[in-house]
């Protein structure tokens, strides 16, 4: 049975396995929980599109080291939610050392069964 909406355990959830699949770079999770369509914006102002994400992570440019992450806010409506993480993290992205505190805005939205990413932003706290 297809579900309509969505609850904000629904979304935790999700949100957990996304912070799993980074952690240890797993494509395959991040390809199953991110939209074909994914629009993200990185903190230079840079769009970053789901292909860019997948690549980053088969070729090791972004490498999370240490993390951890609080779900600040979720806000629901029917098929879609809106989640605010604040995530403290060490790692490299293209070489460069990276770590400080990030806060992380998402877009989940129901296909079927399923909660995918379609829109993100994230910058850097600290």
């Amino acid at each position: 049975m297809e579900k309509i909406g969505m609850t904000k355990q629904d979304v935790i959830e999700a949100e957990n396995k996304l912070f799993s699949a980074q952690l240890v770079s797993n494509v395959d999770v991040l390809d199953q929980l991110l939209h074909n369509d994914l629009i993200a914006v990185a903190p230079t102002g840079q769009v970053l599109t789901k292909q860019m994400d997948l690549d980053s992570h088969k070729a090791k440019t972004m490498i999370i080291e240490d993390a951890s992450t609080i779900i600040d806010e979720i806000k629901i409506a029917g098929d879609t939610a809106l989640s605010i993480v604040t995530m403290t993290a060490k790692g490299k992205m293209m070489g460069t050392p990276l770590e400080g505190k990030f806060r992380y805005f998402r877009v989940w939205k129901r296909f079927d069964d399923e909660l995918k990413v379609i829109g993100a932003s994230f910058m850097q706290l600290q």
